[in-house]
């Protein structure tokens, strides 16, 4: 049976995505994570065939450890991508009153995103971090109430508050309303060919080698190749050198795509194809 790995525990996005997902696929073993490094870790080892991560946040933009891992670390492609909207609620237990909540906990990506709602209508809440939104949602619920105690709230998604049995106090606490999350499913091959595919490369230039990267996009532009994403990261290696992320229309295998990557190769001083997939519907 296919093993599939995710970022645990029950009640994460990450879960959500991974239920999203065995819609998708079907009959699977899913196996919750601690880390995202130990997941693409243990696609890489064989230990399970295929891993769900989270690449970028509509808000938050890219998750640096994913790429990193990707470039540096690991050889494996993108396979299918996931896109799931986030969604942030305040929760509680079902028998505490509001005035009684001045502490709120989640991720620290989580709170970052509920900053204006927690300043205007909390500010004097203390807030404390937890390793993810879920675990919030079990402390808040399972915190032993004493009399005199304030008692915790977290905020968390819907699924949080279903699996933990606690109260929504207020819904869709986002700063930002379209905040999403597109996830990755990492495999050692990446998908055949569709009619609706995107690609994934990364490369890197010769800092002494002027219009480098002008040179390089114009092999797309030639070629009417639409680039939905470019974003650059450093190498780690030096101050000044950098790694460029591009995401584009089209299947590795499709006659333009192939003709401008074949020039792009000879042009990088790095290059790696991250793998072409069905964009996410």
């Amino acid at each position: 049976m296919l093993k599939v790995g995710y970022l645990g525990p029950e009640g994460t996005f990450s879960d959500e995505a991974s239920s999203l997902y065995k819609k998708k696929i079907g009959n699977a073993e899913f196996i919750p994570f601690s880390t995202f490094h130990d997941i693409i870790t243990a696609v890489d080892k064989g230990r399970i065939q295929e891993g769900i991560v989270p690449i970028e946040n509509s808000v938050e933009g890219t998750i640096g450890i994913v790429t990193d891992m990707l470039v540096n670390e690991v050889d494996l492609k993108i396979k299918q991508e996931l896109v799931i909207p986030v969604q942030h609620f305040l929760l509680a237990r079902k028998n505490v009153p509001i005035r009684k909540i001045t502490e709120v906990l989640s991720h620290p990506q989580v709170l970052d995103q509920c900053k204006n709602y927690l300043r205007n209508n909390m500010p004097k809440a203390k807030i404390r971090f937890t390793y993810s939104s879920a675990e919030a949602a079990k402390q808040a619920a399972t915190t032993i109430e004493v009399e005199g105690i304030e008692m915790p709230a977290a905020i968390a998604n819907k699924a949080a508050a279903r699996l933990y049995s606690l109260k929504v106090i207020a819904s869709k606490i986002n700063d930002y309303p379209d905040n999403s999350t597109r996830f990755i499913v990492l495999a050692r091959t990446d998908h055949k060919r569709t009619s609706k595919d995107k690609t994934s490369i990364v490369f890197s230039i010769l800092k002494d080698r002027p219009g480098g990267l002008h040179n390089i996009l114009g092999e797309f532009a030639k070629r009417h190749i639409n680039l939905t994403k470019i974003e650059s990261r450093p190498t780690k290696i030096s101050l000044g050198d950098y790694y460029f992320f591009i995401d584009m229309n089209g299947h590795r295998s499709d006659k333009t795509v192939a003709a401008a990557l074949t020039e792009v190769k000879r042009m990088a001083s790095f290059f790696k194809v991250l793998g072409s997939y069905p964009k996410a519907s």
